[in-house]
């Protein structure tokens, strides 16, 4: 199965819009308000700011992809315009994969070329793939499970087009080209009116689900999928053009070629891609899981109330499954470890029966267990650093057990690996660089304990706003295809300064005019101009808590933003030294038409 979400970085951007507006809380598509254009754009080093995405009403007024984002105020001068963030496309497109394992254990993003295909302007995944093998029959048939999934994506707000075929070219095709004009249609009214998207109709018309192709179960039927453009065979800008300029349009004219003239002028795997559309050439979904084999357990003959065995018991699990991944060449990235557990028997001897019965039925559910789960920034199959890691969820207070909850079996599961990666040593390696692996564990035990999110690294933006400049996004994060970024990788940057020597920092001296504060308030403050020499400029400041003059000014430094930011911004930035030794960073606001402090030089 292939689940397409057409226009992915704008649903994305208009759903984490809505949930903003609404305190963070999950929306439903048919109570979301209208989006409007949306544009979301990117820098180019030689043209500057430039459209990357357009949804559908932006595009219907004149907005184009690789457009200067400065031609398009007059086509949309109330569009939401952000920053293009492909990682937090990736992210949210990776939890949903995760998420969407409930209807299958193999789900992974949809495979990607190092080119962009025709019909995409983005070289990002914006579908899943799942192998459903076997799993239709448990929903009552595949267009009832296709259903299923379709309003499982409607309840958190995304618009899909489903396709099951018998293989992965087949349904990538039939789900991204199949209902293409009619989901660009709905997807204009939605963004402009706030319509709700199409109910799921009932059993007896779940045949004609709208948007749910199902492809025949015989490999010879191939009429359905000669009707399907060029574009549905996955191929690059180049060899579109060139089928293009020989009337070619769709999968049937092509297919009537002489194969044996094809390689020759547009390449081997224009043939691979055919086959796989037409016969059904199987290709591997590359699961954003690894095997399940990694899974250990153990159910205890009689319930424990001691941590204890707990974590000897996951100290043995995580032995085994770090020889397992030694034979593989591969280092765990995310360990799952659930505990099972049942009421302490003993202390219910005492109670009275009913009450006994009243607190079974209401306070004990059915499956209880307690769920510890570390994930991990550089694969690693160290047996003595995964339990050290693992301690630390067992040492924290969600996870109880001696008192009113006993243990009754471990299970421990290697859910996230990938392969290990070696670095040849240096003869001259500095310490910098010789003491990345401990800064990676490092990285590993803090996130554990503190969450992914709290251990962050900055981002710089091109923004002319200086407090706009900057992001905190985690330490690591996902690449296209879905795999998890390395710290130590990231930390095998090289350093702007080895630390071993003392050249200095390549940057602006301390007296540059435009050197930037150390301290950069989140947010301007109004900074009180007490008296002004005859230039307007502050003569005498109010800061910290007293009147000072001013000793020296150095300035203006004009920053002005776009109006894609919002309300244009007009500002002269000053250093000031005070009197008191303070260096402070100020501006003049030509809207507001006041004083402001920005930032303090230490």
């Amino acid at each position: 199965m292939c689940i397409w979400l057409p226009n992915w970085p704008g649903q994305r951007a208009s759903v984490a819009k809505s949930q903003a507006d609404s305190g963070g809380e999950p929306t439903d598509s048919n109570a979301r308000a209208p989006v409007g254009p949306i544009l979301l754009f990117r820098r180019d080093p030689r043209r500057g700011n430039v459209v990357a995405f357009a949804n559908q009403t932006a595009r219907r007024r004149g907005v184009l992809p690789h457009m200067p984002l400065s031609q398009c105020g007059p086509l949309c001068p109330e569009a939401l315009v952000q920053e293009y963030q492909p990682q937090q496309d990736l992210e949210v497109l990776v939890t949903l994969a995760e998420a969407a394992q409930c209807f299958s254990p193999i789900v992974g993003l949809e495979p990607i070329d190092s080119e962009v295909w025709a019909g995409r302007s983005l070289p990002e995944p914006q579908g899943l793939m799942l192998d459903i093998t076997g799993i239709p029959d448990l929903f009552g048939g595949e267009s009832r499970f296709g259903s299923w999934v379709r309003q499982w994506f409607r309840d958190r707000g995304f618009l899909t087009s489903l396709a099951i075929a018998n293989s992965v070219g087949q349904a990538w095709g039939l789900a991204n080209y199949m209902f293409r004009k009619s989901v660009q249609d709905r997807l204009l009214d939605w963004e402009n009116r706030g319509s709700p998207l199409a109910t799921v109709p009932d059993e007896s018309d779940a045949a004609h689900e709208p948007w749910i192709a199902i492809a025949p179960a015989e490999e010879t039927d191939t009429g359905m999928f000669a009707r399907l453009p060029i574009e549905s065979l996955r191929l690059d800008l180049v060899t579109t053009a060139k089928l293009h300029r020989l009337g070619i349009r769709t999968v049937g004219q092509l297919s009537a070629l002489p194969r044996t003239a094809l390689p020759s002028r547009f390449g081997d795997r224009l043939l691979q891609r055919l086959d796989s559309l037409l016969s059904g050439a199987s290709e591997t979904i590359r699961s954003l899981h690894p095997s399940p084999d990694l899974c250990v357990e153990r159910i205890y003959e009689y319930s424990t109330p001691h941590r204890g065995d707990v974590e000897a018991t996951i100290g043995e699990h995580l032995l085994h499954l770090s020889g397992q991944l030694k034979l593989l060449d591969q280092g765990a990235l995310r360990v799952v470890c659930r505990v099972a557990l049942e009421r302490n028997a003993i202390e219910l001897q005492g109670v009275d029966g009913d009450k006994q019965r009243c607190e079974s039925s209401t306070s004990t559910p059915a499956g209880t267990a307690s769920v510890l789960q570390i994930s991990l920034y550089q694969p690693s199959y160290d047996r003595e650093h995964l339990l050290w890691l693992m301690q630390m969820q067992l040492d924290s207070p969600a996870f109880q057990i001696g008192d009113v909850y006993w243990a009754k079996g471990v299970t421990t599961q290697i859910t996230m690996a990938a392969p290990m990666t070696w670095k040849q040593p240096s003869l001259f390696d500095s310490d910098t660089v010789k003491h990345r692996d401990a800064i990676a564990k490092l990285v590993d035990q803090l996130s554990v304990r503190l969450g992914r999110e709290q251990v962050v690294a900055p981002v710089v933006f091109s923004n002319p706003a200086p407090e706009w400049t900057y992001a905190w996004v985690p330490m690591t994060g996902w690449r296209r295809t879905g795999e998890e970024q390395e710290t130590k990788r990231k930390l095998r940057r090289a350093p702007r300064r080895d630390y071993q020597s003392e050249s200095p920092i390549a940057g602006p001296s301390p007296h540059h005019v435009w050197r930037r504060p150390s301290r950069l308030l989140g947010s301007p403050t109004p900074l009180q101009v007490t008296e002004c020499d005859e230039k307007q400029l502050p003569a005498i400041v109010r800061y910290p808590m007293a009147n000072t003059p001013v000793r020296s000014l150095q300035g203006p430094e004009r920053i002005e933003t776009g109006w894609w930011y919002g309300a244009m911004q007009q500002r002269d930035y000053y250093r000031l030294q005070l009197e008191n030794g303070a260096w402070i960073w100020c501006y003049w606001d030509y809207r507001q038409k006041a004083w402001y402090l920005h930032g303090i030089f230490d």
